[in-house]
Order: structure tokens, then C-alpha cells, then sequence
């Protein structure tokens, strides 16, 4: 047996030949003062030098034929890319950790990613990822509406619907395709290209919009549930959400845009009719734009600014009397528009809504779709479209198309206001 102290060069330097406990390995440079290590499997030396000169020859090969220099499953890739989000979600919940780095993962996201991340490694996990192409994931939508079909009844998991919905399979299908990219971006699929493919729905998604009734129930019930503690940060974190539900079905804003606002970004002006306002510049999918939200929101922002001025003012008196300044603000020093109880930037309050919307028994409308916090955006654009307000500036302001007003938020709204003038 050899010990971990044997080391050989091979090949004029080019391959290291090594054991470590008594299992021969090879290393080869691979550029950028890295190297790609392989155990060969063997105790024996003769073989060992074989295999490890074959190695050298099939990673010269690959770098020749700018193909990926080691070899990875898609599982593998999966595996790697759930570590990495948790290593995320777990610096999101350092009280101590910067602002900057508590963007990434919510505990729902994580969630989401390993209970979707078990069908494509029960799909095409030991598949080489850069062999999955288009027609692998085109294949994937008829596999994973049998999955549940083929298993035994008793076998089937509590609560699964056996048959996937369209936004099930776009969420399922994005994912993969997003763990290609990451693939991708480390290498994994050498030169290969990515796949275009998209999965395309027999129907058009529309997320659900609430009536006015549901949202004054909505609303009503945020301001019942604030007075319900005394817990200070709980207190906090409902008035947050109040104002924060306030303003997405007041300015049509996406999620991911009103979560990304900083104080900065929030500017005050006095309109034509001389009412005060702000504008808000906001960066989303769609680039930076300015969104102007209804004039009746000017007391939710100001409510939201006095509340982290408050917050602000009980830090800086903590962190005088504990001497350890701890600001929870970006790296250019300014503080987040919607910010956590500890000054953090919000990664979601989706949960907090669901509690809110189960509270009132309003977690779905009558056709059993479930709301979430973006059916405040198409609230927003049903009830602007129905006020009569031009679908160009509505677009504009939602930072989309008119095509998508009109597809996806103008047939109810113009069917409610046909009504009322037919009513008329």
C-alpha cells in the first residue's frame, strides 16, 4: 500500500500522480491557476499511470473541442445550485449581515426550489447537463403529467395534484432553465448552447384580481390586525405590510420593484392641480422607469417615511448606549423604503399576506384561484382601465406593453364598464 506521501509527475510534469489512503489520484492544471482533480480507483501503480496519463489526454481533448472539462449530472448541478441558495438564506437571517447580501433567498423560494428540483432529478438527474437540450425539456411536460398517473394510488403524496395546472409547468420549466444558466455560468456545458425552448400554456395565465368589496375587506382587516398585539416588532411589521399592500394596489408596481425601492428613490413633487405626490424610480425587468401612484397615496408613503424615521432614531439611541454601531443600510449608506423592523430590505411578505388573507377566508376567488400579492398589480390596471384612464399611460406607468393591458387586464375591465353603461 502506498502511503499519502507518494507523489509522481507524468507526462513531463503535465499530470500529478498521487494517493491518499492508499487510492491512487491524478491532478491536472486546467488554466487559471486551477486544477481538476480525479481518483483513478486503483491501487495499483502500473495502473494508476495508465489511467492517469488517459486523463491528461482526455482533458487536452476537451479543452481542444471547447467542451466542459468535468463532466457533470444535472443532478449534480441541482445539488450544487440547493446549496448555494441555502447558503443564501441562511446569511438572510444573520441579524449582523449587511443589507447588501440579505437579497437573496426567502425561506418560500427555498422551498419551492427543492420541491420542484425532485422531479428533474427524478426526470433526467443522471443526464450529462450539457446534453439537456431543447427537446429534453420540451419532453419534460408530457413525463410530469404522467409522474403522478403512473404511481401507486398509496404511494401518491398527500395534498400532490396529480394533474399539473399551465403555471405549475411555466414555474417547473423556468427553473430548469434557470439551473442551466447557472450550469453555464460555471462551466459545466463548455460551449454548448442553451435552450430556447419555453413552455408555451394552452391558456393564457391571468393571476386573480380582487373586487373593490374583497379589497376593503382586505384592507379593513389589515387595520383590525394591527391593534390585535402589543409586541412591538410584530406591531411593526403589520403596519408595514398595511402601507406596503396600500401602495402596490395604489401605483401598479410590481413586487420585486416596490421591494428594491431606497428612501432616495422616493421623490415628492406638486402635480399640475396643484396636488402634492411622489414619484417613484423604480428598476424592475423592464429597465428604470418613474411610476406615479394615485394622489391618495401621499399618506402611505408619508406613513412609511415617518415610521423608519422612527426606527432609524431608536437605533441610533441603542447604538449609542451599546456603543456598536450597527446601520442596516445599503453600501452607499441609504436605507431601504420598505425596510424590515431591523432596517434589512424585504425579501418577502407573502406570508404575512396569506395570514391576513386566511384570517377573512379570502385566500382564493370563487374559481379557486389563489391570490397573491401581485393580484394587487392587476387590481391596480382593472381599476384604472374601469376610471377611464388611457391604457398608453397605464401601461407606461406598469411598465409593460399595451398588448399585455389588453390581454391580460382589459377583458374584465372593459366588460365591467360596458355594464355600467348599458346600466345606465
Amino acid at each position: 500500500m502506498f502511503d499519502d506521501d507518494y507523489k509522481e509527475e507524468l507526462e513531463d510534469g503535465q499530470v500529478l500522480l498521487y494517493a491518499r489512503n492508499g487510492i491512487f489520484q491524478a491532478r491536472v492544471y486546467k488554466g487559471n491557476r486551477q486544477y481538476i482533480n480525479r481518483s483513478l480507483k486503483t491501487r495499483k501503480l502500473e495502473d494508476a499511470r495508465k489511467l492517469a496519463v488517459k486523463f491528461l489526454h482526455e482533458i487536452e481533448f476537451r479543452k481542444q473541442e471547447q467542451l466542459p472539462l468535468q463532466q457533470r449530472t444535472f443532478g449534480e448541478v441541482i445539488k450544487e445550485y440547493v446549496q448555494l441558495r441555502e447558503q443564501q438564506y441562511q446569511q438572510s437571517q444573520k441579524s449582523n449581515v449587511n443589507t447588501t447580501r440579505k437579497q437573496g433567498t426567502s425561506k418560500y423560494m427555498l422551498y419551492q426550489i427543492k420541491r420542484v428540483s425532485k422531479f428533474w432529478i427524478a426526470y433526467c438527474g443522471k443526464t450529462a447537463v450539457n446534453r439537456i437540450d431543447d427537446a429534453k425539456l420540451a419532453d419534460y411536460i408530457q413525463w410530469r403529467k404522467d409522474f403522478y398517473h403512473r404511481m401507486p394510488a398509496e404511494d401518491v403524496p398527500r395534498g400532490a395534484k396529480k394533474d399539473p395546472t399551465d403555471s405549475t409547468l411555466v414555474w417547473e420549466t423556468t427553473l430548469a432553465k434557470t439551473l442551466l444558466k447557472f450550469a453555464h455560468s460555471r462551466g459545466y456545458r463548455g460551449n454548448t448552447q442553451l435552450p430556447t425552448w419555453r413552455y408555451k400554456t394552452q391558456k393564457r395565465i391571468v393571476r386573480p384580481t380582487f373586487s373593490p368589496g374583497e379589497y376593503k375587506q382586505v384592507y379593513e382587516r389589515m387595520r383590525a390586525w394591527i391593534g390585535e398585539t402589543d409586541d412591538i416588532e410584530y406591531k411593526y411589521t403589520r403596519e408595514l405590510l398595511r402601507d406596503y399592500v396600500l401602495i402596490l394596489a395604489n401605483s401598479g408596481m410590481r413586487v420585486g420593484e416596490a421591494n428594491n425601492l431606497k428612501e432616495s428613490d422616493v421623490e415628492p413633487f406638486v402635480d399640475e392641480l396643484g396636488r402634492k405626490n411622489y414619484m417613484l424610480r423604480v428598476k424592475g425587468k423592464t429597465g428604470t422607469r418613474i411610476v406615479v401612484p394615485r394622489t391618495g397615496s401621499v399618506r402611505y408613503i408619508n406613513r412609511v417615511f415617518e415610521r423608519n424615521a422612527k426606527r432609524k432614531q431608536e437605533e441610533e439611541a441603542k447604538d449609542r448606549t451599546t456603543r456598536s454601531p450597527k446601520r442596516k443600510v445599503d453600501s452607499k449608506g441609504q436605507g431601504w423604503f420598505f425596510a424590515m423592523y431591523d432596517g434589512s430590505k424585504i425579501i418577502t411578505l407573502i406570508d404575512q399576506f396569506q395570514t391576513v388573507l386566511r384570517s377573512i377566508n379570502l385566500l382564493e376567488n370563487r374559481y379557486g384561484e389563489r391570490f397573491t400579492l401581485y393580484s394587487l398589480r392587476h387590481f391596480y390596471a382593472v381599476n384604472r382601465i374601469r376610471k377611464g384612464i388611457p391604457i398608453y399611460d397605464i401601461a407606461a406607468n406598469m411598465g409593460t406593453s399595451v398588448q399585455i393591458i389588453e390581454q391580460y387586464y382589459g377583458r374584465q375591465a372593459t366588460t365591467l364598464a360596458l355594464a355600467a353603461n348599458l346600466g345606465r
